[in-house]
Formats: C-alpha cells, sequence, structure tokens
C-alpha cells in the first residue's frame, strides 16, 4: 500500500494540539461574564402579588391585630412601607420593620420613612422574607401567593414567640386555623388582582408543644 500523504501527516501532528485547545477554550466566556454581571431578577423570587395594599386595608389589618404601643410589627412584601409606617404613626407601635425584594421598593420606603418621621424606629431591608429572622415580632402581617403560604406557616410558628398574632390578606394558612376572618370592600383592588374585595385572616402563634422524654 502507498505510504501516508503529506496530509495525514500534518493533520496527525497537529489533531494533539487541536484537541488540547477545544478542552481549555472558554464555552460562551461572554454569556457567562454577562450573565455574572447581571442583577437579581426581583420578579423570578416573587412570592407575592405586586399590588399596593389600600389604605384602609392597612387600617383594618392593624386593627384586626390589635396594635398598639407594645408591639413590634414586622410586614413581608413590605412594598411601598405604608402598613409599618402606618403601625408606628397612627397605632403607636414601639417600632417595626419591612422586607421586600424589590430595592427600588425598599429605597422608596425607607425615604417615606425619613418623610414622616419615623425612621428611628421603622426601617425596611431588600431581603428574602425566608432568609429574614421575625422572632423580635409581637405582630406579623403578610399578602403572599398560596404556594408560599404552607412553608411561611412553619417559620412563623417555630420562631414567633407564643401569642404573637399574625394576620394574612387574602390567603390563609393552610391547617392552621385563624382566630377571625374580616371581609372589606376594596374595589380599587380589581384592576390589579381581579377581586373587589379583601379578606383578612387573624391567627395567634399557639403555644408550643413539649417534647415527650425519651
Amino acid at each position: 500500500m502507498p505510504g501516508p500523504t503529506l496530509l495525514h501527516r500534518l493533520l496527525a501532528l497537529l489533531t494533539p494540539a487541536i484537541v488540547v485547545l477545544a478542552a481549555t477554550a472558554p464555552v460562551d466566556s461572554d454569556a457567562q461574564h454577562a450573565a455574572a454581571a447581571a442583577p437579581p431578577d426581583p420578579e423570578a423570587q416573587r412570592v407575592a402579588p405586586y399590588a399596593a395594599t389600600p389604605e384602609h386595608v392597612v387600617t383594618e389589618m392593624l386593627k384586626l391585630a390589635r396594635v398598639g404601643p407594645a408591639d413590634f410589627v414586622v410586614d413581608l412584601g413590605s412594598g411601598d412601607g405604608r402598613l409599618v409606617i402606618a403601625a408606628v404613626k397612627e397605632f403607636g407601635a414601639r417600632g417595626g420593620f419591612g422586607v421586600d425584594i424589590d430595592p427600588k421598593l425598599v429605597a422608596f420606603a425607607n425615604a417615606k420613612a425619613a418623610e414622616d418621621r419615623v425612621a428611628d424606629r421603622v426601617q425596611f431591608f431588600a431581603r428574602d422574607l425566608f432568609a429574614t429572622d421575625v422572632s423580635a415580632a409581637t405582630v406579623v402581617t403578610v399578602y403572599l401567593f398560596p404556594g408560599a403560604m404552607a412553608r411561611l406557616r412553619d417559620k412563623l410558628r417555630a420562631e414567633l414567640a407564643p401569642g404573637s398574632r399574625v394576620v394574612s390578606h387574602d390567603f390563609a394558612f393552610p391547617d392552621w386555623s385563624p382566630e377571625r376572618i374580616t371581609i372589606i370592600p376594596a374595589p380599587e383592588k380589581r384592576d390589579a388582582v381581579g377581586r373587589s374585595e379583601a379578606v383578612l385572616f387573624l391567627y395567634t402563634v399557639p403555644e408550643r408543644r413539649e417534647r415527650a422524654p425519651r
């Protein structure tokens, strides 16, 4: 048989180098850098409907929770901050904070707290609500999608002191009986969430069961 051609000899010499280059070359490095540099998308993490709670619904939520001077109020999914600000400014709560995944809303809420002269008692944070320690709260308010409610129920019952109150707007916690349910007209909600009323559920954190001795 005739010997290898010059082309075959060149390919034999170049193949190892081609394999090394292919193994070490970055895969779409520009796309990787762009993905790493991109800020997190709040909408991808959202567990609550984005809709400002009407002022009269805020008032009813705070009344239902019996907020007063001894209370520290935490709002999970605080939006523009109106609920915690109202708790301190209008109901005399000693303090509180709110968390939201949208940094722009958090900045607005902190500016509003400063404008209303309650920034010494009210703060807002850009934070995952499930990574937020709520143990200081005596009252927690929430407005979350149903899919998040079981996980949040477990968190609240584990972290809050017995007797703490929780008010949920529109969605009930599964397997947790509310102490009271209030329904109030809220026609301004129709465009945002497709319903013209607000359903408020009041819960009280129960005493923790003692573990039976082994």
